[in-house]
């Protein structure tokens, strides 16, 4: 069985590939399973061995991307640099990496008008959503980040990163989202002089 593991891991890949093909050029909605199969050089049984049907197939590629582009987004993290500056690259690799995967780019920005793909969207955001709040609570831990609450701040950034996100889906360019991310997580950077704010309290005088 191990002598055949990496022919069976290829065949799994061959079927992502070609879905990846077909959704790409004509669409979630218009593809087949048949179109795929014949994609891929394979019977539509040997698809539907994999996964259960179309949008089983499309929600496993959904994730595949997605947490490729994640891991090439992670890859130039430093860990001398500050809090700010390794979200800001992060960010910054992620939009890069997302641009460069012009192939893939339609397929994913179709799953964003899909209910069913959507909510496998969402879990994967909620995946970030854990990473990246470890981040600024150590952030704050360090005095690199305003002292605010960390999941708090963690869904605004990653709020304003899915809007992005979203744009350079439709468009294709990521300079301008980059630069506005980048402005954005700048405005939460701690100076030497930070402090939280005072709560105010109610008394008998207006």
């Amino acid at each position: 069985m191990a002598r055949r593991s990496p022919a069976v891991r290829d065949t799994k890949e061959r079927i992502l590939k070609a879905a990846l093909d077909v959704f790409s050029e004509q669409g979630y909605l218009a593809a087949s399973v048949e179109e795929i199969a014949a994609r891929a050089g394979m019977t539509k049984g040997a698809v539907y061995y994999w996964f259960r049907d179309k949008e089983d197939l499309a929600a496993d590629l959904q994730r595949k991307l997605w947490t490729d582009i994640a891991v090439e987004a992670q890859r130039d993290l430093d860990p001398a640099a500050s809090t700010v500056e390794n979200i800001k690259q992060s960010f910054r690799a992620y939009l890069r990496s997302l641009k460069e995967h012009s192939h893939a780019r339609f397929f994913l920005r179709d799953c964003w008008a899909v209910p069913s793909l959507e909510v496998a969207g969402r879990a994967q955001h909620e995946a970030e959503v854990v990473l990246i709040q470890r981040q600024v609570q150590q952030g704050i831990e360090r005095g690199d980040l305003v002292p605010v609450d960390p999941e708090t701040l963690t869904r605004v950034l990653l709020g304003a990163f899915a809007e992005a996100t979203l744009h350079v889906l439709t468009n294709g360019t990521a300079e301008d989202a980059t630069e506005v991310i980048e402005r954005l997580v700048d405005a939460f950077a701690a100076t030497p002089t930070t402090t939280r704010k005072p709560s105010r309290t109610r008394t008998g005088t207006p």
